[in-house]
C-alpha cells in the first residue's frame, strides 16, 4: 500500500516502494531529493541551515545542516544498495521569505552550500526549483523520478 511520507524540518526519509510519496513544505529550507537511476530508491532531506556555526548545538535532527545532511542521505542510499555513481539530485526551496532586508539570506546560502556538498560528492543536479520569495509544497513520487512543486499561490511545475 503506497504511503505518504512527510519529511519533517531538519530530517530525511528514504523509500524504495514505488507509489510512495515523499512530501515536505519548504520556505528558506532546501529539499534535497536524491534518486537512483537503476531503481526506485529515493530519498529526501529537509535542510534547515547552511552550516553549523560556533556555539550552535549539533542537535538531533538528521539533516539540519547542508553538508552533513547531504552526506548522511547519500550514505543511507548507498547502505540500502545504491552505487554513488548511479545517484542524481533535484533541489527545491531556498526562498527569500522576508524580503531584501532578511538577515543573511538563509535561503540563498542553503542553496549554495547544498550545491557545494553535492558537487563534492560528484552527485549531479538534474533539476531545480529554487529561490524566489514564496514557499513551496514538494511531492516526490518514488519510482518515477517525478517531483511536483507547488509554489505558494497558484503555480505548479514538474521537475
Amino acid at each position: 500500500m503506497p504511503r505518504r511520507i512527510i519529511v519533517k524540518l531538519g530530517d530525511r526519509e528514504v523509500s524504495d516502494q514505488p507509489g510512495d510519496v515523499l512530501t515536505s513544505v519548504l520556505g528558506s529550507c532546501v529539499g534535497v531529493i536524491i534518486m537512483d537511476r537503476n531503481g526506485p530508491l529515493t530519498g529526501m532531506a529537509h535542510i534547515m541551515l547552511p552550516e553549523r556555526t560556533k556555539g550552535m548545538p549539533e542537535g538531533s535532527r538528521r539533516a539540519k545542516y547542508a553538508g552533513p545532511g547531504v552526506l548522511a542521505l547519500v550514505r543511507e542510499m548507498v547502505n540500502r544498495g545504491s552505487r554513488r555513481g548511479d545517484l542524481y539530485a533535484k533541489l527545491c526551496g531556498g526562498a527569500r521569505l522576508f524580503g531584501e532586508n532578511s538577515l543573511q539570506n538563509i535561503g540563498e546560502r542553503n542553496i549554495t552550500v547544498t550545491r557545494m556538498a553535492l558537487r563534492k560528492l560528484n552527485i549531479p543536479i538534474l533539476a531545480e526549483s529554487v529561490g524566489g520569495e514564496t514557499g513551496r509544497n514538494v511531492l516526490v513520487e518514488v519510482g518515477t523520478g517525478r517531483v511536483v512543486v507547488k509554489v505558494s499561490g497558484d503555480s505548479m511545475e514538474v521537475i
